[in-house]
């Protein structure tokens, strides 16, 4: 990491359904998720993380919803594009990755099961082969979420057997139930336990606390922000959008030097490779 980096951001605008009862008036039609896409990536944000939804926002295996944000969204942005591998145990591997079928440059990679609120997300050791070994054959370049300390080293047998390439990049989700929780000292041993010269990301989950967004970019890492990990900007107060969001992570950002990335300089830093 470096303080001189230019600055990645992640935004993550596909709400749970849980949390999307919370939000009055919320639109997911494709075309409404599209527009706070495009506002996004007009307000700074270089990565989106995309989950494949319905029409009405709600999980699916069909990818017609999916392939079409992201038409709309190519058609008015060039940012890079993220397809979530999260999903429910009664899916199977292939279930849980249809967006690798998809034109995409990244995916998210859980390596590792976690305890979520009462029960247990499950990512089996075979599962993930599957899906780190699938994300090699298409050359989509895995972003490691981390929920708990172990699965780093979960992942590094994949780095060395040459299925995950450098640089390494790892998101830092804190604050789930039953998973670490969202403090300064987590993150500065997670920063501290992957390789050096990876690029990590924190995802702060369910809160409107973006203490741990500011120290990370601070300690030269990068940021997310969007509805999926929270709709709230203050306490109690609702995002106006996920590009209010964003932009609050811009602001910041070059208060403390870290000038956003274009989506050019964002693929460079991450080691995509050209498709």
């Amino acid at each position: 990491m470096s303080l001189n980096e230019k600055l990645l951001i992640t935004v993550a605008p596909c709400i749970p359904t849980y949390m999307a009862k919370n939000v009055p008036g919320l639109d997911l039609s494709p075309q409404s998720l599209a527009e706070e896409i495009i506002r996004s990536y007009n307000a700074g944000a270089n990565i989106l993380h995309l989950h494949v939804w319905d029409e009405v926002g709600n999980p699916s295996t069909e990818l017609d919803t999916f392939k079409k944000i992201i038409s709309l969204v190519r058609k008015k942005t060039n940012i890079i594009i993220e397809g979530s591998t999260g999903g429910f145990n009664d899916l199977t591997p292939a279930q849980r990755s249809t967006s690798l079928q998809v034109d995409i440059e990244m995916a998210s990679l859980n390596p590792g099961s976690v305890n979520y609120d009462q029960g247990v997300y499950i990512n089996s050791p075979s599962d993930v082969r599957y899906w780190t070994e699938t994300m090699h054959e298409k050359s989509i370049k895995p972003d490691i979420a981390i929920f708990d300390s172990a699965m780093i080293s979960n992942s590094m047998q994949f780095t060395e057997e040459g299925l995950i390439e450098e640089p390494y990049i790892f998101t830092f989700v804190l604050g789930q139930q039953g998973a670490m929780s969202a403090t300064a000292k987590n993150l500065m041993f997670l920063t501290e336990s992957v390789p050096s010269g990876s690029l990590n990301f924190v995802a702060r989950h369910s809160s409107c606390d973006i203490n741990l967004s500011i120290m990370n970019m601070n300690m030269g890492g990068h940021a997310r922000a969007g509805f999926e990990d929270s709709p709230f900007y203050l306490p109690g107060q609702l995002a106006k959008s996920n590009a209010q969001l964003i932009d609050r992570i811009v602001r910041i950002g070059r208060e403390i030097g870290r000038e956003p990335a274009t989506t050019s300089e964002a693929r460079k830093i991450l080691g995509l490779k050209k498709k």
